[in-house]
This record gives structure tokens, C-alpha cells and sequence, in this order.
């Protein structure tokens, strides 16, 4: 098994690490490791030191100026080209049909109505017509019963001598 360990060329001398701590410790006494931290306070620091905070704290009520992300400018260009855009979509946009009452079929309206989409009953009708309206439509119906009944007869009677009376 210690055969097929990897040699990589990096040998540590015999016992390096049986005496390591006494050399390091002798090797930091030798060099002399500074005792302090390598820094100074001003004198008097501490002394100043409330008054400078408090002064600081003051100072820092003055308003700061705001710079918005965007100016009225660009608000303005932006709500122009909206204007413009909704504008040229609505003008392009006409050549959409537009269904007036006289274009929808009377049996689309009738079936809209006999559906229950509607409520409406005769006296709703009634009320929206005139005396000359009424008038036309019960002269209508008599011309249509007459000839329902002329068709009637000339269907079902098979005598057509009673006819030319």
C-alpha cells in the first residue's frame, strides 16, 4: 500500500515537528514583536469629542437637495408621445364596422327578445306607438285574416260553387 503513495518531491526534515513550538517561540522573542498597537490619539480628543458629535448632528438637519430619477421634462415628453400614440391607434383603428340598428336582422332582435334578454310585454309597445300606427297595424291584420281565409277555404272546401257566391 505505501508503494502506490504519490511521491511529490516535498520532503519535511526528520523530527520538524516534534520541537516545533520551542523554535517558534524562540524565534518571536528574538525579532522582538512590537508591544503596541502602532496607533495615537491627539490629546484632547476625547475632550472635544461630545461637542464635535453634537455639532455634526446639528448640521446634518439642513435639507439636502433631491434629484429626481425623472425630470418634469421627460414627464412631459413621455405623456406627449402617450397623447400621440393613443391618438394615431384611434384614428387607424376606425375601419372596424360599426353595427347600427339598421344593419342587425329582425330575427336577431326577435330572437334576443323571445331569449328573455328582454323584458318587455304589449302595453310596453303599446305606449311607444301612436293612434295612426295602431291604426295601420289593425288594418294590416284584417287584410292578412281575409286572405288567410280566402286561402283556407280554397285549400279545404272542395265545392268551389259556394266560392262564387
Amino acid at each position: 500500500m505505501k508503494d502506490k503513495i504519490p511521491n511529490n518531491g516535498f520532503h519535511t526534515p526528520k523530527d520538524y515537528f516534534d520541537n516545533f513550538e520551542d523554535r517558534l517561540f524562540s524565534k518571536i522573542s528574538e525579532d522582538g514583536l512590537p508591544k503596541g498597537s502602532g496607533f495615537n490619539v491627539p490629546e484632547g480628543y476625547f475632550d472635544q469629542l461630545d461637542t464635535k458629535i453634537l455639532k455634526s448632528v446639528n448640521d446634518a438637519t439642513v435639507q439636502t437637495k433631491v434629484i429626481p430619477l425623472f425630470g418634469k421634462r421627460t414627464l412631459y415628453y413621455t405623456a406627449a408621445i402617450a397623447a400621440c400614440a393613443i391618438l394615431v391607434f384611434s384614428i387607424v383603428n376606425t375601419n372596424n364596422p360599426v353595427n347600427t340598428i339598421n344593419s342587425i336582422e329582425i330575427s336577431t332582435i326577435e330572437s334576443y327578445i323571445e331569449d328573455g334578454n328582454l323584458d318587455i310585454d304589449s302595453y310596453d309597445i303599446a305606449s311607444l306607438l301612436i293612434d295612426e300606427d295602431l291604426n295601420i297595424i289593425s288594418s294590416e291584420i284584417e287584410f292578412i285574416l281575409e286572405n288567410l281565409l280566402e286561402d283556407y277555404l280554397l285549400e279545404n272546401i272542395g265545392d268551389s260553387s259556394i266560392l262564387i257566391e
